[in-house]
């Protein structure tokens, strides 16, 4: 029972796209124009969705709540740290520090780690009460979410 924990955990982390290591420099393409609301907003929808997808039994639900208000949260974090990165890079014209790349990635880091277990602890109620079936959808709806989430 541990292992799938675990893995769910993980999962959900990769989901909530916090990890801002190497990958901070770069442009999202896609969302490069977008604001934190219209950020935030795109990632609501897609937790919808995969709430719509699991097909949550009412006592299930219960355990819905904690969990979508956590990644809404890390969402709107993510999403404020995305637009920031994107004025200070545009101010910087690649006159950037190194040293302070660094210190932001080891910043960036940290919010991961203290995200990546609140995330894991909003999680474990929910995932303990779904089906196997709802347990892989799960998985899969996060790793989707991560996709969307992950790239910086």
């Amino acid at each position: 029972m541990r292992n799938p924990l675990i893995l769910v955990a993980t999962v959900a982390v990769m989901a909530a796209g916090m990890l801002t290591g190497p990958a901070v420099g770069r442009d999202r393409g896609d969302r490069a124009d977008l604001s934190a609301n219209q950020i935030v907003a795109q990632s609501d929808a897609r937790t919808a969705r995969m709430k719509a997808d699991l097909r949550l039994t009412p006592d299930q639900e219960k355990n819905w709540s904690g969990f979508e208000s956590s990644l809404r949260e890390i969402d709107q974090k993510r999403a404020e740290r995305e637009v920031t990165l994107r004025t200070e890079r545009t101010q910087q014209n690649g006159s950037g520090d190194v040293i302070d790349e660094m210190r932001r990635n080891a910043d960036a880091l940290s919010d991961y780690a203290a995200n990546q277990k609140k995330l894991a602890d909003a999680a474990q109620p929910l995932f303990a009460s779904l089906d196997e079936r709802q347990k892989q959808r799960f998985a899969n709806e996060l790793m989707n979410l991560g996709g969307g989430r992950t790239r910086n």
